[in-house]
């Protein structure tokens, strides 16, 4: 019982002593997209933009925790980004015998990403500390190659994460490097009463933000994300008239950039 009574004690002390501080920010995105498709080797469609084709916004709420006489903290964050826009498609019409790029049209996209970030900041010094992270993410891509065939990409992920953070008169780098691994990966398509059932949806990312404080709660911010993305072949799925389809094998070299502000409380 004593035990007990000491532990919860020293709980509850930890508690009354923590420094807390919240964070609220809102970026403008914008996304260039390098997306293909492949069978067999052979490229079979592709989807291009530039980074003002796909633009949005990106929402965090970040609640940091710190003990007293401690310089390493725990932090919890809430990212939600929401993207819309056109991509120029390159491909070609199934049975057509055509190759590649025979047919090009516009496809209209939406693309969602969410996540729930956990991170335990080492602080080495007062100027340089290392952040490592484990993640718990969504993401969804809405593709609307035309009105009858719209294609719906979803899948839950697994992101730990390393950061490297430098601090300088105000001024913050922190590179960092993360892997999300795709937890159930489906596609769903128009005309198909059943998801495809993709192989794999995993994703490396690189980022390098700089965040320059203009105040001790208002800050200035931008970042450079690079995203390599691929997704594995489906099973097979059949069509209201019993013809066989499977999702093929994709690759996307993902460029971001965004740019906005941090209030600190």
């Amino acid at each position: 019982m004593l035990k007990k009574i000491i532990i919860g004690a020293l709980f509850a002390s930890s508690l009354l002593f923590a420094k807390v501080s919240t964070e609220y920010s809102v970026n403008f995105v914008g996304m260039s997209m390098d997306y293909k498709e492949y069978k067999d080797g052979v490229l079979l469609d592709s989807e291009s933009s530039n980074y003002t084709d796909l633009t949005g916004a990106e929402f965090k709420y970040k609640y940091k925790m710190q003990d007293a006489g401690s310089l390493d903290s725990n932090d919890i964050t809430l990212s939600i980004m929401a993207l819309g826009g056109d991509t120029q498609y390159l491909g070609s019409y199934i049975g057509s015998g055509l190759g590649y790029g025979s047919v090009v049209s516009t496809t209209s996209n939406k693309i969602y990403d969410f996540d729930l970030d956990f991170a335990h900041t080492y602080q080495q010094t007062p100027n340089y500390k290392i952040i490592i992270s484990l993640g718990l993410g969504y993401r969804f891509w809405r593709r609307e190659l035309s009105a009858q065939q719209i294609e719906d990409y979803k899948w839950y992920s697994l992101r730990p994460s390393v950061a490297f953070s430098y601090d300088y008169k105000g001024l913050s780098i922190t590179p960092e490097f993360e892997y999300q691994y795709g937890v159930r990966p489906r596609m769903s398509a128009t005309g198909f009463n059943e998801e495809f059932k993709l192989g794999g949806a995993n994703i490396m990312e690189f980022t390098l933000p700089v965040e320059y404080a203009l105040s001790q709660s208002f800050s200035l911010y931008g970042a450079y994300i690079y995203q390599y993305q691929k997704i594995k072949e489906s099973d097979v799925v059949y069509d209201n008239g019993g013809t066989g389809y499977l999702e093929p094998q994709s690759k996307a070299y993902n460029e971001y950039l965004k740019f906005g502000i941090i209030f600190k409380y």
